[in-house]
């Protein structure tokens, strides 16, 4: 069986939360307003970039946001929680921004997992399990449950300080061979170092998912 992987669509949706990720990081600056996860190396290298840079960055072909999918604690008690009667009441937030992040890349990943959970955990590096907890909740109940969780958002595998060097120099490099390279590496790094060992594995068939990776890496000309 072949597994297909993002269309050009779910791409240009990963695209765009990148880059509202960079902006979020970058504008929390020392305010505290980000979770503990960022690192200073981290804000120094994004506060040095230019647009034209960052923009680059946004076009890695996996979600820089994480949403500590291999928490599996965390998201065990987040998935059985009782839906709040007061939707209102549960979304608020101090950083309604960080709400606006959660929001819009969890109800992403929900749809994703719905109609493809191969693409959704080709862009999250997710398990499988997690991918088919999340489209079995509606999406009010995902609302619900993990918008005002606030510390679930954090910047994806951000303890590998080596694939985020690779992204933040390789990454942006104004050399577009150096860049494609770069992304088809950070991929394969998300979808086989992932700390999320205790997900069930990928069926067999989806051994093809490397030369997967490898288009949709090299799927955007810039």
């Amino acid at each position: 069986m072949e597994y297909q992987g993002p269309e050009p669509a779910d791409l240009a949706n990963v695209r765009a939360l990148n880059i509202a990720f960079l902006e979020w990081l970058h504008a929390c600056g020392d305010s505290g307003a980000a979770t503990h996860s960022q690192t200073p190396e981290m804000l120094a290298a994004l506060a040095g970039m230019s647009r034209c840079q960052l923009e680059r960055l946004s076009r890695t072909p996996f979600l820089l946001m994480s949403f500590r999918e291999y928490d599996e604690g965390r998201w065990r008690s987040l998935f059985a929680r009782r839906p709040d009667p007061d939707l209102f009441h549960s979304l608020e937030m101090p950083d309604e921004e960080a709400a606006r992040l959660i929001a819009a890349g969890l109800g992403f990943l929900w749809q994703l997992s719905k109609r493809n959970p191969y693409a959704a955990r080709l862009v999250s590096g997710a398990g499988l399990s997690w991918c088919e907890q999340l489209a079995d909740c509606t999406l009010v109940e995902l609302f619900t449950r993990a918008v005002s969780a606030h510390s679930v958002l954090e910047p994806r595998m951000i303890e590998n300080r080596g694939l985020w060097q690779k992204l933040l120099n390789a990454g942006v490099s104004a050399k577009k061979d150096v860049r494609r390279a770069a992304r088809v590496s950070a991929l394969q790094t998300v979808l086989t170092q992932s700390s999320a060992s205790s997900y069930r594995q990928l069926a067999a068939a989806a051994c093809s998912m490397p030369a997967v990776a490898v288009r949709v890496a090299e799927r955007d000309p810039r």
